[in-house]
């Protein structure tokens, strides 16, 4: 049953006529796209809009019911800026065949302004409202769990409406319309068979993480059979300017400002304007079109100060998610005054027989080999490090790296080893000797050293029982290198003034792909970072070890309801 019917006539105009009189605090390529819009309707030849048949696709969300938060259940009613959208891409047709006139669409936006649950309606709409026969509706994104962020969105919906629940059918890899002989799948780079698609329509998600154009140009070359095919993208802005959508960005910018011509593509892009203050409330509200309403202003107000507070990664995070600018990584992770700060003394003697952490990273037989041990039951959580380098490296006179190995060597912070190469042995020897100072509970390292010496030296030297593999794929390290940094800013970890460590964490550059998931970029990172991956694969190895013991516990209480119960 339908609640409400929103008057989206009126709302699509009123938008128009906020924006353009000024009316309405817009970002100017919000403006520009509404410009466009305007002139096109006096000088566009060939193509004519038709207000009713937009308001028609909008009409279809009236079937939809929110399904997450405070507003799960109730009527999803397109905001102003999703009305102009939807009555523009559907709206604007041909004079002859009465075909649409766009066939491919970016909107580009802060996240939590509602864009994937938006997106997932589109799809939808096009699937039961266009009569497409045999239609392919795909959901595109970098990685498959991107691809299906849309996808399940859409399930989400259709379980959700009483109507669409009863003519669409959904299964774990697709949506059904029996009656059109249609789908709806998910569709990543992953997948071997993309080249045989031919969609009527595909959401593009989070184009600002994708490595390369290919996924995009065969969703483009298999349209050609349709006659009015959407490629909808769907995306933030970025942080790593050399990727493809950086460049299409300022090619959309370009098109709304004239300066190029392509009548097929349609463009919104939410953005502050130059010289704009990004931690003004004012900024905020013209580049999140949903503020207010499903974007809360405290939540922007909350992640401004933790922006400015923390700055490094975490400000140009608030600026690429929260505002929309493509902004370049950091030069730095975390900022030095941080680092600086987490100095509380804990002396080594005071850990010994004291329960740690501990992380590897193994790398060449002519560089840095680091050890980290992580102890987050004591106060202040301490670190101690260990490092390894060839005795040739750290009197090298080149100091190619910058700094001065010999002076840390000399402070106890370096292991000599004998030579222009480490010692596999002796450093193994070390590592043992090391850890059995302590009641160590896991030592974690990459699975792809699994078959290196050290480890093999390891396990002979009777250590086998806390030896642990730890993936280093991004989802995988993600949530110990964002404790890192959460423990770093808030000076709640002991770094022991290490300067070895303070160098590498200075070193650190990151990555974060399209899931907001971040790992340490060490082809970016400006020299090495040994030490601080080893650091990541301790706290890692420590979450690991926390959800182990969480599965058994529940193990042993259901175990024990079971025997209390006799069955």
């Amino acid at each position: 049953m339908i609640e409400k019917k929103p008057d989206y006539k009126r709302r699509f105009n009123n938008y128009i006529r906020q924006v353009s009189s000024g009316k309405k605090d817009s970002c100017l390529m919000e403006r520009l796209a509404v410009e466009r819009h305007l002139k096109d309707l006096k000088r566009l030849k060939g193509y004519r809009f038709d207000l009713d048949l937009g308001v028609k696709y909008c009409n279809f969300f009236n079937l939809l019911r929110h399904f997450k938060g405070e507003m799960a259940g109730q009527q999803f009613i397109l905001e102003h800026w999703q009305v102009f959208t939807v009555c523009s891409l559907f709206g604007w047709v041909h004079n002859r065949t009465g075909y649409r006139r766009f066939r491919y669409a970016d909107v580009v936006i802060p996240r939590k302004n509602g864009k994937s649950t938006f997106a997932a309606g589109i799809a939808l709409a096009m699937m039961c409202i266009d009569g497409e026969m045999g239609a392919e509706i795909f959901s595109a994104g970098t990685d498959s769990d991107q691809a299906r962020v849309v996808f399940e969105t859409a399930k989400e919906l259709v379980r959700n409406s009483p109507l669409l629940s009863k003519i669409l059918k959904t299964f774990a890899h697709s949506i059904v319309f029996e009656k059109t002989v249609s789908s709806f799948k998910p569709l990543s780079k992953e997948i071997s068979n993309k080249d045989g698609s031919n969609p009527h329509c595909a959401i593009c998600d989070e184009r600002h993480a994708w490595k390369t154009n290919e996924l995009f140009e065969v969703l483009k070359s298999g349209t050609g059979a349709r006659r009015q095919s959407l490629i909808l993208t769907i995306t933030t802005a970025g942080r790593d300017l050399s990727l493809p959508y950086f460049k299409q960005t300022n090619y959309l910018c370009d098109l709304l400002r004239g300066k190029v011509k392509q009548n097929n593509q349609f463009a919104l892009i939410f953005t502050p304007d130059e010289g704009d203050d990004w931690t003004s409330p004012q900024v905020w509200r013209k580049v999140n079109p949903s503020y207010g309403k499903v974007l809360r202003p405290e939540y922007i107000r909350q992640e401004c100060d933790e922006a400015i507070k923390k700055g490094g990664t975490t400000e140009t995070n608030f600026k690429t998610k929260n505002l929309n600018l493509w902004v370049d990584a950091p030069d730095v992770w975390i900022k030095d005054e941080f680092v600086a700060a987490c100095n509380y003394n804990t002396s080594k003697e005071d850990l010994e027989g004291c329960t740690c952490f501990a992380g590897l990273d193994i790398a060449s037989h002519v560089d840095f080999n680091a050890l980290a041990l992580w102890f987050p039951e004591e106060q202040y959580k301490p670190v101690i490090m260990h490092y390894w380098l060839p005795k040739s490296k750290i009197y090298d006179p080149a100091q190619k790296d910058g700094v001065n190995y010999s002076q840390w060597h000399q402070g106890g912070w370096i292991h000599e080893m004998q030579g222009n190469v480490l010692d596999v042995d002796a450093m193994s020897a070390d590592i043992a000797e090391i850890i059995r100072r302590y009641n160590c509970k896991r030592l974690a390292f990459d699975p792809y050293k699994a078959y290196h010496g050290v480890i093999q030296n390891l396990t002979n030297d009777g250590l086998s029982e806390i030896l642990a593999e730890y993936s280093q794929g991004i989802r995988n390290m993600s949530e110990p290198t964002k404790k890192l940094e959460s423990m770093i800013v808030g000076a709640e970890i002991d770094l022991r003034g290490d300067p070895v460590l303070r160098w590498m964490l200075g070193n650190v550059a990151i990555y974060e792909d399209a899931n907001e998931n971040v790992k340490i970029h060490k082809s970016k990172s400006s020299n090495k970072v040994d030490g601080v991956v080893a650091l990541i694969n301790a706290i890692g190895g420590w979450m690991a070890f926390v959800a182990d013991e969480q599965k058994d516990r529940i193990y042993e209480n259901y175990t024990l309801r079971t025997i209390n119960l006799g069955l």
